[in-house]
Formats: C-alpha cells, sequence, structure tokens
C-alpha cells in the first residue's frame, strides 16, 4: 500500500484532466447533439494519453526521484519495481475513464459495474497464481493489475460497440477528436489543478512518513488508517 501511496501523488494530474469530458459529454447529451458524446470520449482519449506519456517518465523515473526526497533507498526501489508493472496502466485509464463518462451521461452504469465486479474476481486469481505460485513479487503484481485495467477497458469497449443503446452516440472513430484540443486542454487542465490539491494534502503526508524513523511500519501504518 504504501508503494502505491507514492505513485498516486503523480496521478491526480491525469484523473482531472479527464473530468471535462463528464461536464461536456452531460451537455451535449442534454442538448441532443449525440454524436459528440462519441467525439468527445475519443478527444478525451487523445488528451490522456498525452497526458500518461509525460507520467511514463515519471514512474519510470520514480526511484531518483524519491531518492532526491530522501525516501528510504529500501522503499524507493521497490516502489520503482511496483510501478515499472503498472506502467501500461496509464494508457488504460487514459481509455477507461472517458469510456465511464461517456456511459454514464446516458444514465448506462449497470453494465460497468458488471464489467468491474467479474474483472475483480478474475484479478484476485491472477494476483494469487502470479505473486504466490510463480512468485512474480511486486513487478508481476504491478502487470496483473494493468492487466485487469486493460480488461475493463477492452469489455466496456466491446458492450458499446455490440449495444444497440449508443447508436447514436458512437458513430465510429472521428476526425473531429483531433481539433479543439488545446480548448479541451485548458478546461481539462483546470480540473486537473483543482483535484491534485484536493489529493496532494494526504500524499504530502505519506512523503513525509516516509521520512520518519522505521518507514516502512510508518508508511503501512498511515495506509491502514
Amino acid at each position: 500500500m504504501f508503494l502505491k501511496e507514492r505513485l498516486f501523488f503523480f496521478f491526480p494530474m491525469q484523473l482531472g484532466m479527464g473530468s471535462a469530458v463528464e461536464t461536456l459529454c452531460g451537455q451535449a447529451y442534454g442538448a441532443n447533439k449525440f454524436e459528440m458524446l462519441g467525439v468527445y470520449m475519443q478527444r478525451s482519449t487523445i488528451l490522456l494519453t498525452l497526458a500518461g506519456l509525460v507520467l511514463m517518465f515519471i514512474y519510470i523515473f520514480c526511484k531518483p526521484i524519491l531518492l532526491g526526497l530522501h525516501e528510504s533507498p529500501a522503499i524507493s526501489s521497490a516502489a520503482a519495481i511496483f510501478v515499472y508493472g503498472l506502467i501500461p496502466q496509464i494508457f488504460a485509464y487514459a481509455c477507461n475513464f472517458p469510456i465511464q463518462k461517456f456511459l454514464q451521461a446516458q444514465s448506462v452504469i449497470f453494465p460497468s459495474t458488471c464489467i468491474s465486479a467479474a474483472v475483480l474476481v478474475l484479478h484476485l486469481i491472477l494476483c494469487w497464481v502470479v505473486i504466490f505460485k510463480l512468485g512474480g513479487g511486486l513487478l508481476g503484481a504491478g502487470l496483473v493489475t494493468s492487466f485487469s485495467w486493460w480488461l475493463i477497458v477492452v469489455a466496456q469497449f466491446v458492450y458499446i460497440l455490440l449495444s444497440k443503446k449508443f447508436k447514436h452516440t458512437w458513430r465510429g472513430f472521428s476526425i473531429l477528436a483531433f481539433s479543439g484540443l488545446w480548448d479541451f486542454f485548458k478546461l481539462s487542465l483546470a480540473s486537473g489543478v483543482m483535484l491534485c490539491l484536493e489529493f496532494w494534502y494526504y500524499q504530502v503526508l505519506t512523503l513525509i512518513a516516509g521520512l520518519l524513523k522505521n518507514a516502512e511500519v510508518s508508511l503501512d501504518a498511515l495506509s491502514i488508517w
């Protein structure tokens, strides 16, 4: 848990930058501009993928970053191993968040819940096999998490393609997704900064806890709390 707390110090910006699609999809659906929901979903995915590229380099160099913050070498090394396995998750989230908002704007919630529940069961089984039976350790845990996220993305997207509910809101991939990215980015950036400020107050406590004696125990206790 304390490894993930360190990782997600950098994560809220991507989360916030996806929040704009929730507002825009809701407005488009209310205004009966149904085809724009699919465009907004694609536009947000493009933007979050670009943001994910920046986060990827932070993940890659997380060990020197944590060491630069005077964190424990043992924790920094362990966090780096876990984070490497989570790199694919960055881009899964870049796809998943817009898809969820696309569905929620149309009051379609239950299918996503069923998909997530099914993947959760599979995820628990895979974690047990990879970590305990195959000895995958922290890297295996990260890779299984990334795999589970991609399963959710693929399952939800297949549902959108096959369901007749979205014949007006999903018209296929559109070149319009690449237009207006700068305005979309400015709207998303404001949400990203807001969410970062909300998340980071707790993450700062986590980083400070890592500077205490017996950092592993302190961080575990803080995570349980």
